[in-house]
């Protein structure tokens, strides 16, 4: 279930940015993509990581030098413990992080556990990141009106 959850996502994903980089998008249109990006970024980084440690309840995201750059630093455990990430939990976020950023932030805050702006420090909660991607899967799968 998790891997086809995953699998579906990554369609969306790779669907989203096909549509964002070529088609003439209205600037709403744009935006909604731009949002849909995030929402699909955050869910398969939460699968990635899940894929490698069960017990990740959170990932620490961070800014990397340019303010619209970000990338997942550290795993968290439900009780609060922080690890940094493995180089093989790093290879498989295959850059999914990077697609978490300023402009789409209205996206993915809301999946966070804690915004921290100014120090560009975000704690990604794995459960919402879930939740969020099934959305945009279910949003998918209804007939369209």
């Amino acid at each position: 279930m998790a891997a086809d959850e995953e699998a579906a996502l990554r369609d969306v994903l790779d669907e989203e940015i096909l549509t964002y980089q070529v088609a003439e998008l209205l600037p709403e249109q744009r935006a909604a993509a731009d949002l849909e990006l995030a929402r699909c970024s955050a869910a398969l980084v939460a699968h990635a990581l899940l894929r490698h440690d069960r017990a990740v309840a959170a990932v620490r995201i961070e800014e990397d030098n340019d303010p619209d750059e970000r990338f997942a630093s550290a795993a968290i455990s439900a009780e609060g413990a922080e690890r940094d990430l493995t180089d093989e939990e790093s290879d498989a976020l295959s850059g999914l992080d990077s697609n978490l950023m300023a402009s789409n932030a209205a996206a993915w805050h809301p999946l966070c556990r804690d915004v921290d702006d100014r120090g560009g420090v975000y704690v990604l909660d794995v459960a919402r990141a879930l939740a969020a991607g099934r959305e945009v899967l279910a949003r998918r799968a209804a007939p369209s009106r």
